[in-house]
């Protein structure tokens, strides 16, 4: 077999290898259209501080935190170097993805044709895992790119150990598979399974289990485990895990085996996808109880038919192996299922189904060419009909108005898909539509009074109460938590220092926290100033790391006349949150106004190392490069400011000078010419266009820029006058 796969003509690979791109494209291309969505792509993009960057301070202090309770490096690079080209322009985040993807189907094709040998079957999976509707949530949802990325490094290393396999067990292919597991790890830490699919492909090739192979597969368990101590870790910081101990072995298995029963129902009948499913808690709904029972049938009827045929351990493994880690063992109130889960344990399923249409096919009987004629008709409609769901699923994720009305058609019971419409609404602006979903979400989610996040949504339909100018009743929704907060936390002592408790807690404090900066807005807005700052400084201290409390403090001792006390509070906001842009503006007015140049210089390189869109700190360094005659970095620094404020006559006039003092004419005369366009009666650009012209030899423009210069009253070099004297007519 061997001889047989490396041997294979090129066109007999590239022609299945275009028709799976061109299939692929044209099902996920309305997802390039997409803009970003309200649900994480803020956290992971507009609002993370880490992609502002790609310096080495700040690779290192990706490499060494954790992102939303995950590790995840590779990933939150990958958003750096696009955010470093491309700023928040939707396209590139959602190419990056498509092509991920894409690359991913491909890395499917050649991996199976390399285990099992035969073209038609590593087409039809690498198309049915390309196409399939249930993928687009990984695809067309930024955020999951750290999916589309450790599934990108998992299927290389399972494709460098197929190598390694075939091909004489060469050591280079064995150190290629361990490294890409490595970067596999640091994208997502679900690629922890590796090491366990690695065993299955040496069972599935018939390899003797031996001390070279246990020994071989050491370094994988190793970075397996240190995988999964930083996934758990992460996971405490999530407080996913609390109280475990409280669900029996039996509870678990039934959360499993109920997940793993989802997931099959839906690579078979994909309908009614959602980006939020409801979550039933496992005594709820009997169906739970019928899902234990098929799942040890079908596991029992793979074991039964692996004596025979070890495809189907194959297949069934490699979908429970890496399907594992997301799987539910606890009830928790959250939903715990979710399409990006399954992008890649799908292929062992699709691999079965692909086998077994294989086997079909060949199968000799009377009624074969029959058979071969329904199979393909079958197959052609099933592709086309995914490619179509695919395409429309693609469009749901257009933005977050069309995403969430989605989850709310197919189950309107969710309470948080309306508060993040209302959200979504609040942010356009659309009040009443935003206080009508935040009412349905808080009324929706009472029900469920054990949990306690749903108390946020009330912070959001107080704002959107304020909003609509309802301020008294925005200040009762406050009161009520705060009063909701303190009774919880007189109660805490008679239930016990449990994880669960100390869970509840922190969310119960943020909660309070929020509420007593609301109203100390509120009254700042009213001038009662004493009120604001008492109810500012009870929420940072239930809260110390809520930035927009410091902000708020800060402003309110700057209108008092303390900048002292004001710059500290800023100072702080800038601790909590580098990116947080309204501290550094405000900060910066604090140091001009008690005079303190060398701490607003230090300020705005801080802001400049932090890629923020701070107009003012570009503006300001460009001028105090150019004044030191380090036009390079001035240069840099002027177009930041204009790319920023395109509309800045100062900041163009200032890059203009700066191309003109470095000897770059040209350029320089685009950038005076801009800011003679945005500011005529500026008789200095009239000058330095003049010397601009002087220098390109064209000296008609010299002379006509440098008349209107001298005739608008602008101190004109008699040197530049003489030099352009010939020319005079």
């Amino acid at each position: 077999m061997q001889h047989k796969i490396f041997a294979v003509k090129k066109s007999r690979i590239l022609i299945p290898a275009a028709l799976i791109t061109i299939l692929v494209l044209v099902s996920f291309l309305p997802s390039l259209r997409n803009d970003f969505v309200n649900w994480d792509d803020n956290l992971y993009l507009a609002h993370n501080q880490a992609i502002r960057s790609i310096s080495w301070g700040n690779l290192k202090n990706i490499s060494t935190s954790f992102f939303l309770t995950h590790y995840q490096p590779a990933t939150i690079f990958s958003y750096a170097l696009e955010y470093h080209f491309f700023k928040l322009n939707p396209f590139p985040y959602h190419l990056t993805n498509l092509t991920l993807h894409l690359l991913n189907c491909l890395l499917v094709f050649w991996m199976v044709y390399l285990f099992a040998g035969n073209l038609p079957i590593a087409f039809l999976v690498a198309l049915l895992f390309g196409v399939h509707p249930l993928q687009v949530e990984s695809v067309a949802w930024v955020s999951q790119r750290k999916t589309l990325l450790y599934a990108f490094f998992y299927l290389s290393a399972l494709v460098g150990y197929l190598y390694y396999l075939r091909r004489g067990l060469k050591v280079k292919y064995y150190f290629f598979c361990l490294s890409l597991f490595t970067l596999a790890l640091l994208s997502k830490s679900l690629a922890l399974t590796l090491p366990l699919v690695l065993l299955l492909l040496d069972y599935a090739s018939r390899r003797k289990f031996n001390r070279r192979l246990l020994i071989e597969k050491i370094p994988f368990f190793t970075l397996s485990l240190l995988g999964g101590l930083v996934a758990l870790r992460g996971g405490y910081l999530a407080t996913v895990f609390y109280e475990e101990h409280s669900y029996g072995l039996l509870t678990r298995l039934i959360g499993a085996s109920s997940d793993i029963i989802f997931y099959l129902y839906k690579l078979c009948w994909p309908g009614k996808l959602s980006a939020i499913y409801p979550a039933l808690l496992i005594q709820e709904d009997p169906l739970y109880l019928w899902s234990l029972s098929g799942m040890i049938i079908l596991f029992t009827a793979m074991v039964i038919s692996g004596r025979r045929f070890r495809k189907v351990i194959l297949g069934g493994g490699f979908f429970l192996l890496t399907i594992f880690p997301a799987i539910r063992f606890l009830p928790l109130e959250e939903a715990l299922v979710a399409d990006h889960y399954v992008y890649l344990p799908a292929i062992g399923i699709f691999y079965l189904f692909a086998q077994g249409v294989f086997w079909l096919f060949h199968k000799k009987t009377k009624y074969r060419f029959p058979i071969k004629g329904v199979l393909v008709s079958a197959l052609t409609t099933i592709i086309i009909a995914l490619s179509i769901l695919t395409w429309q699923r693609c469009r749901v994720w257009q933005d977050s108005l069309s995403l969430w009305n989605n989850v709310l058609q197919n189950y309107p019971s969710i309470a948080k898909a309306y508060n993040n419409r209302g959200e979504f609404f609040l942010g356009r602006k659309e009040f009443a539509l935003a206080l009508a979903d935040f009412n349905t979400a808080v009324q929706m989610k009472s029900r469920s009074s054990h949990d306690p996040t749903y108390k946020y949504y009330y912070l959001n339909l107080g704002n959107a109460l304020r909003a609509q100018g309802k301020i008294e009743e925005a200040m009762g929704i406050f009161r009520g938590l705060i009063r909701e907060a303190e009774e919880y936390f007189m109660s805490l002592p008679l239930q016990g220092a449990t994880d669960k408790n100390r869970v509840l807690a922190a969310h119960r404090k943020n909660i309070e926290a929020g509420a007593y900066f609301n109203l100390g807005n509120i009254q700042d807005g009213r001038g009662d100033q004493s009120q604001a700052l008492a109810l500012y400084l009870k929420a940072i201290e239930l809260s110390p790391q809520l930035v927009y409390a410091h902000e708020s403090l800060g402003a309110l001792y700057a209108g008092q006349g303390k900048m002292n006390e004001a710059a500290q509070e800023f100072k702080r906001a800038i601790e909590i949150d580098k990116s947080y842009l309204p501290a550094y503006i405000r900060l910066a007015k604090v140091y001009r106004e008690l005079g303190q140049e060398e701490e607003l210089i230090r300020l705005y390189k801080e802001a400049a190392g932090s890629n923020l869109d701070f107009f003012e700190a570009y503006n300001y360094l460009g001028n105090l490069y150019a004044d030191a005659q380090n036009e390079k970095k001035a240069i840099r620094l002027f177009r930041k400011a204009v790319e920023i404020n395109p509309a800045s006559a100062a900041a163009c006039l200032g890059l203009g000078n700066a191309y003109l003092t470095a000897g770059r004419n040209k350029e320089a005369i685009i950038w005076l010419q801009k800011a003679l366009t945005l500011n005529p009666q500026a008789s200095v650009v009239h000058n330095n266009l003049a010397l601009a012209y002087y220098y390109a030899k064209k000296f008609d423009l010299a002379v006509k820029h440098a008349r209107q210069a001298v005739e608008s009253g602008y101190p004109v070099s008699p040197k530049l006058l003489n030099l352009l004297q010939p020319y005079s007519k």
